[in-house]
């Protein structure tokens, strides 16, 4: 026999989790289906910003690993500077701890979730949705999916095939004695220039260093290349104004021992080997046709497609998402209406808007990017307005109309 819920969600990441706990909150009967078993390993450069903790239910702080006050700004390792706000510009975490505790949350909450159970397909029919597991099968009032770049639901209704995506590559270094990123220092790394339209990161964590970069999917394997590029030469940089001494130096192997110069563009064309797993990861960017919702389903989070089209940032419209998906099933299910145009007309009012202008956004920097760079190395007024848009206290919308004033 079909067992029965009023919510069923796809996935148990912070899009699901979340939702899951408000909709338990209120006492819906809601059961999570997530594939994998936590706490599992998440490609993610752990950043979170400040306006996403407002937005949150609870206080998350004890899975918080770093506050970043400082970023170190490079164009291809050349041109450093520095810059310091005196807010945290965003919080670092481990998305293995992030995405644990979300899922406990939940569950104190009195949401049931199934480990280890993906969803593989459904059916909506007038009495509700049948849900299709590896394991069992279940009916639903409503199906959620929460499930990621990769969404089986999404999958199955999108009618836009050409969604629009970043791709990114990341690796994780265990910090130890021979890896030094102080733990008193606060401060991340942004490089840009390595590729066409994107940039590179380096976020310290607790216990380790996140080093990735992201960019058009079209991009992909020069991405990769610079990625390893940089890694190998980052440290002779930075160790000239001692900020970090035998960076991963005593971690990676590299099968090329030639002596290359540190911005020779031929070394992105060699294979070094690393010795820590490069992994890939899809964030989808909105477009008007990317499926959102239907009588009945409804989708949050990357499963929407909601990435910043500027920074590839997913978390706080992950959450953000789950809080309007929260107010239009309470909605649905109280008045039996489950065509979730209300949901339609909130995401693309409240998150779509600024996707659309992160997209701008993005467009106008890197038509630019050496002006811009250089704007925000010279002018600190430009650099704190930057400042709050990273913290989240102002929005792409407000550095459009600051950009007015401006003469390119």
């Amino acid at each position: 026999m079909e067992k029965v819920y009023d919510v069923i969600i796809s996935g148990a990441g912070p899009s699901g989790s979340v939702l899951g706990y408000l909709l338990s909150k209120n006492n819906i009967n809601t059961l999570i289906l997530e594939k994998e078993n936590f706490p599992r390993y998440k490609v993610c450069a752990g950043g979170i910003q400040w306006k996403t903790l407002q937005l949150l239910p609870f206080d998350i702080n004890e899975v918080i690993e770093r506050k970043i006050y400082g970023i170190y700004f490079s164009r291809k390792l050349r041109d450093v500077f520095y810059k310091k706000y005196h807010e945290p510009l965003i919080y670092t975490l481990d998305r293995r701890k992030l995405d644990d505790f979300l899922a406990k949350k939940a569950i104190a909450s009195g949401c049931i979730i199934n480990f280890n159970e993906k969803v593989k397909n459904f059916e909506i029919n007038n009495d509700g949705v049948k849900v299709y597991s590896e394991k069992n099968n279940y009916l639903s009032k409503i199906l959620v999916g929460a499930d990621g770049a990769v969404s089986t639901i999404s999958k199955k209704l999108n009618k836009d095939k050409n969604v629009r995506k970043i791709i990114g590559y990341e690796i994780e270094a265990p910090l130890n004695n021979a890896v030094s990123y102080p733990s008193s220092d606060d401060s991340i790394i942004l490089d840009f220039g390595g590729m066409q339209k994107g940039y590179l990161w380096v976020f310290p964590k607790k216990d380790c260093l996140s080093i990735g970069d992201g960019g058009p999917i079209k991009d992909a394997l020069y991405l990769k290349k610079y990625l390893i590029w940089f890694v190998k030469k980052y440290p002779f940089v930075f160790n000239e104004q001692n900020f970090f001494r035998n960076v991963l130096m005593n971690n990676i192997k590299y099968s090329h021992k030639n002596n290359i110069h540190i911005h020779d563009e031929s070394y992105c064309n060699k294979k070094p080997e690393l010795k820590y797993k490069i992994n890939a990861f899809m964030i989808p960017v909105r477009t008007q046709r990317t499926f959102l919702c239907d009588i009945r389903i409804l989708v949050t989070g990357d499963a929407a497609g909601l990435g910043d089209g500027f920074t590839g940032e997913g978390l706080y419209n992950a959450i953000f998402s789950s809080n309007i998906a929260f107010e239009c099933i309470a909605n649905a299910l109280s008045s039996s209406n489950f065509k979730f145009s209300d949901y339609f007309e909130k995401i693309n009012k409240e998150i779509y808007k600024n996707i659309r202008n992160s997209v701008l956004i993005s467009k106008i920097f890197f038509s630019s990017p050496v002006f811009y760079y250089k704007l925000i190395k010279n002018n600190d007024s430009f650099f704190n307005a930057c400042a709050r848009i990273l913290r989240g206290e102002k929005s792409y919308y407000d550095v459009l109309n600051k950009l007015k004033l401006i003469k390119i």
